[in-house]
Parts: structure tokens; sequence; C-alpha cells
């Protein structure tokens, strides 16, 4: 059986690797024989190994993170669905080049790599940027906790992290998979070097990351703009009271473009889908589950 690859890159690729376009595609391929070898010796690099996909953090000459997930092969059926709609990597990396041109913030996808058996990609790798020093929103939010983050810290973070969803709501971005987990943030601050650690909205970056499931269009169903926030709602620790959870909807509101009657409907139909519901999110120890209404 005769394999082929296809490699594409972001046109931002050689920019942020800091490399030239002759050394571009020797680079790609050595951050993904460096993935397979992370992967297969279980190294603290790993950061998914999975039946279906694999991702890991790679270190490359001069200094370079990136990271690496790979699509795996699974089965003839699943290759074939392909011929009818793009694959998980494609749309990982033509939705990831969107999303950064409607000037919303991810990391950036810079190459994929499909190996392909006549028309039918059999795996493919997308390398993506890494933003230094972020962490999932469910782990930034208990380290903030950890460090006695102030009710001014609070309020500041749920106000930015509303602007930030509400504006790309606001231009019809549908993430379907929108858990606190899936959105990176990186405190300037911190990266900066300043010992004042207050969380302040101009510190503050948020970037999504698994955006292969995600739509554009011209607006957001109601339906889907309850789905996401009810996401949100049901992965971030319950720590986060309901004061700030409704100082996000509000800020949410604004920058989606809704008036305040719809604000109260959309408030009034998130809590009542999270009632009774559990709180499932990821600790530095695994998955934590709480119980809405508990506190």
């Amino acid at each position: 059986m005769k394999f082929t690859l296809e490699t594409l890159f972001h046109p931002e690729a050689c920019r942020i690797l800091d490399c030239d376009a002759e050394r571009l595609p020797e680079l790609i391929q050595t951050a993904i024989r460096e993935h397979a070898r992370i992967v297969a010796e279980k190294s603290a690099g790993v950061r998914k190994d999975a039946p279906e996909s694999a991702v890991s953090v790679v270190d490359l000459p001069g200094g370079r993170r990136i990271c690496v997930k790979e699509f795996r092969w699974r089965a003839w059926f699943h290759a074939l669905k392909g011929l009818a709609r793009p694959t998980q990597g494609l749309r990982a990396f033509r939705n990831g080049a969107r999303l950064a041109a409607a000037g919303v913030d991810v990391a950036l996808p810079l190459s994929l790599v499909r190996r392909k058996c006549v028309s039918l990609a059999t795996t493919e790798w997308i390398v993506m940027e890494v933003i230094p020093k972020a962490l999932e929103m469910d782990r930034y939010i208990l380290t903030r906790i950890a460090a006695s983050w102030t009710s001014l810290e609070r309020r500041s973070l749920a106000r930015s992290f509303g602007r930030f969803i509400g504006s790309m709501h606001g231009k019809g971005i549908f993430h379907s998979d929108l858990k606190t987990c899936n959105v990176f943030v990186s405190d300037r601050q911190a990266l900066s070097g300043e010992k004042d650690t207050r969380l302040s909205a101009a510190s503050v970056r948020f970037s999504l990351v698994d955006y292969d499931e995600v739509s554009f269009g011209r607006s957001i169903l109601e339906r889907k703009r309850t789905k996401n926030l009810l996401q949100i709602f049901l992965s971030t620790p319950l720590a986060v009271g309901a004061t700030d959870r409704m100082r996000f909807l509000n800020e949410y509101a604004l920058h989606a473009g809704i008036d305040r009657n719809q604000r109260r409907e959309i408030a009034r139909r998130v809590l009542q889908a999270a009632k009774g519901r559990e709180i499932l999110y990821v600790g530095f120890e695994g998955d934590i589950i709480e119980k809405w209404g508990s506190r």
C-alpha cells in the first residue's frame, strides 16, 4: 500500500518558529518525529495518549516549544467520511487560521501534515504554537484560589472572560465544546516577571484550543448560545460563586449585542439548565466533580 505526505503551512509559521521558508519543512518533520518518540516513551511531554489522538509538547532546537496533535487511524469507515467532509485535522487547521483572522485569540496552527493513501487521510498531525506559561482556565482558577485572590481579581476575571466569549459570539462563532479546559489563560504580568500578581483585564490573555468543531455564521442561535454558556458554567469550579457568574453573563451580553430583557432570559435558561447538574472540571491531580447548588 503506497502512502504519500501532504503538508500545509500557515503564513505566520516562519515568523513564529523564527526560521526561513527553506528550513520550515524539515523543522516540522523534526517536531513530528520527536512527538512520536515522546509518546512512545511516555515521557513528561505527553499531554494526551488516547486511541483516537495523541498530544505532546515538543522542544525544538534553539529553545522553541511547540505542540503536536496527532489524529490517529480509526479504521477505513472513519477515513471514508473524509470524502464527504473535511477531516478533523483539516478542519482544525482551517478553523484555527480563520479564528485568528477574525480576531479571536487561538493557539495558532502552524502546519498540517497528512499521511494519505490515494485520496484518504489515514493519519494527520497538526503542529501548533505553545502559549508561554498558559494554563487551562479551570486550572488557572484553582491557581488563583491557592494564591488567595481578591474579590477585585475575581470580578476582573469574570468580566474579562465574559468580554472574550461575548465578542466571539457577537461575530457568529460557535465552539461546540466550550468547556473551560478548552480555553487557555496566560497572565501577562506573570510573564513579564512583575512581582505584583494582582489580576487586571489588561494582563489576561484567553486563547481557544481544540477548535476542529467550530462553526462560523452571521449570528448564534439561542440554543447554541445557551449550550456554550451552560458548558462554561458546568466546567467552572464552584469556588467561582453566583455573583461572579452573573458578572460574566452581564459582560458577555454587553459584548454579544444582547439587550437587558434578553440578558435576563439567557441567565434564566442557563441557571435552569444547570439545576441539579454536576460541575466537572480538571484539577492538577485529575477530574473534580462538584454538585451545583451545594454551596
